[in-house]
């Protein structure tokens, strides 16, 4: 006998569910009625299996209704709903991404986000388990995992299907969405989908351009339910908002003072910024950052200090070029009491200030010559002298500058000392601008849109494809400066959840330009290969979207239209 299952509901009450294991049941509130409803007649009606579900009669009432497997029917305002048990129940509505987004955008930890993240999959798509996989030098680990009921998944890396985790870590599969394993051809005698009893695995990557970082992972043990291509679809877009947070996470685990993981970024150029702040941090060498306007030098000094052994006192910062020359020298050295007019105390300087921890000086390049010698003197001697007094006093601090100014040409043109510039830079770190990090773009932008989210108390935005375009496009001059602001006022501007090109408000002309050129120092190949994207891109934006369409315009096939997106 088929295993069906019938539900009946009665408004104002909570709904029965009735396994059918006999050909003929009555119902009604009756002590002996075999389902016993009691807001209903005391004999309301008897049903009968038939071929085609089950047979409805009203007692008392001539006729029969019948309510199809799979289906629904209405009586005197009680619901009936029949259903297969035994038959695999795929639910392909989606999954509620704007409650998931929130739950991204609200906590205040990345581990706590993603957390929440994977119990409300779980909760959407009644997995048995699901987890976040994090790929490192020796494979990947898991650390996050969670079971049905909410509880941590002990033991996740043997839980976890190996094969489905590496196929998608590895680029092998673009993801993994299989409804039955035990018909995949690929899948079905792996052992490790054998030995977990898998019946339907969803695994989606977490992708920095041509990098997978990491993934989503989603496993059903029940044969009645199964995963969608819709899953698939919805889950792949909430793993692009999730980036950030996996990336945060990552840092966390390669750096244990956390230190760094204020240089956020997975391009070539942030990879090896990270890696030298690691391993100039721990000494008490003297660093110049350098770099245009907006690209994070400070936040570049706050991590060196912070990595460092003098972290757990603050870092002193001071902004050269924001102080008048005539104050320069009190801000930096400090003054005694009667000075000058308006010294009405003792006064302790940024060095003093510094001493045990570091000193950042920002816009190094702008300081006057008088204090330049005045600098070097106190680098020398490891002393500093008030204003107003002969008195040396010992201090031990660590000299963090930053400039965007050109020092070599500054020492040529007399502006300058070339002494003060070899002690400054000891070690150099350089802070490529935002237009040479590539796909660095579009995670900066996603995690600014997350604090925007907590900051502002604005819902969860994402960015359509056109925005993305646009942001890769654009020529940010000022750095992650601007995009920070362009991203606060998207938040605001956007009513919806999808921010559109309309909401960056981002400067036209330089987006044409910059689309149309890009880099002047590509080799001549790699600079047609980026034009044939952004155009094929472009085209396939004035289609929306609709790729048969653009493949037609552009003259292609459709599978050439994904080899030049890919």
């Amino acid at each position: 006998m088929d295993d069906w299952l019938l539900e009946i509901a009665v408004p104002g009450f909570e709904p029965v569910e009735r396994r059918i294991d006999r050909a003929l049941l009555s119902i009604g509130s009756d002590r002996g009625a075999d389902v016993r409803i009691t807001s209903l007649s005391e004999r309301w009606a008897i049903v009968r299996r038939v071929d085609a579900g089950l047979e409805l009669r009203r007692i008392g009432v001539a006729g029969a209704r019948v309510v199809p497997i799979g289906g629904a029917l209405e009586v005197d305002g009680v619901e009936l709903r029949l259903r297969d048990a035994s038959a695999p129940e795929v639910v392909d509505d989606g999954l509620p991404l704007e409650a998931l987004a929130e739950a991204l955008a609200e906590a205040d930890q990345p581990a706590d986000a993603l957390a929440a993240l994977v119990e409300g999959l779980i909760a959407a798509t009644r997995a048995q388990t699901g987890a976040i996989v994090l790929r490192d030098e020796t494979g990947y680990r898991i650390p996050i995992a969670r079971r049905a009921d909410g509880r941590p998944l002990e033991g996740a890396e043997a839980l976890l299907s190996d094969t489905v985790v590496s196929d998608v870590l590895d680029g092998a599969e673009k993801s993994v969405c299989v409804s039955d394993l035990g018909q995949s051809e690929r899948y079905a005698t792996v052992p490790s989908v054998v030995s977990l009893s898998l019946s339907s695995v969803l695994c989606v990557p977490m992708r920095m351009g041509a990098r997978v970082l990491g993934a989503v992972y989603l496993g059903h043990h029940d044969p009645r339910h199964r995963f969608s291509d819709t899953h698939a679809r919805d889950l792949g877009l909430l793993a692009t908002m999730a980036l950030p947070l996996l990336e945060q996470l990552r840092r966390r685990a390669l750096e244990p003072a956390a230190a760094t993981e204020r240089l956020v970024g997975e391009s070539e150029p942030m990879v090896r910024v990270r890696e030298l702040v690691r391993r100039v941090a721990p000494s008490d060498l003297s660093v110049l950052v350098l770099g245009e306007t907006g690209t994070g030098k400070e936040v570049a000094a706050r991590a060196i200090h912070e990595a460092s052994p003098r972290a757990e006192l603050p870092m002193i910062a001071l902004n050269c070029a924001a102080v008048p020359e005539s104050l320069l020298a009190v801000e930096l050295f400090g003054c005694k009491k009667g000075a000058y007019t308006g010294a009405v105390s003792d006064r302790k300087g940024r060095i003093e200030a510094a001493d045990g921890s570091t000193l950042f000086l920002d816009e190094v390049g702008d300081m006057p010559l008088s204090m330049q010698v005045a600098l070097l003197r106190v680098l020398e001697e490891k002393a500093v002298t008030r204003v107003g007094e002969n008195e040396e006093r010992p201090v031990d601090f660590r000299l963090v500058a930053a400039t965007s100014v050109d020092l070599d040409a500054a020492v040529e043109a007399g502006r300058f000392r070339k002494d003060l510039l070899y002690r400054l830079r000891e070690l150099a770190v350089h802070l490529p601008p935002l237009r040479d990090r590539g796909e660095d773009l579009l995670l900066l932008a996603s995690l600014f849109l997350q604090q925007c989210a907590r900051s502002l108390g604005i819902g969860g935005h994402e960015l359509s494809a056109a925005s993305r375009r646009a942001i890769l496009a654009h020529r940010w001059e000022g750095n992650v400066r601007e995009l920070r602001a362009v991203m606060r006022r998207a938040s605001i501007l956007c009513d919806g959840r999808t921010i559109e090109p309309e909401h960056l408000q981002l400067d036209s002309k330089a987006a044409v330009e910059g689309e149309s050129l890009g880099p002047l120092d590509l080799p001549l190949v790699e600079a047609r290969d980026r034009f044939v994207t952004r155009y094929v891109a472009t085209v396939l934006d004035r289609h929306d979207g609709n790729r048969e369409a653009a493949a037609a315009a552009l003259d292609i096939s459709v599978r050439s239209l994904y080899r030049y997106l890919a």
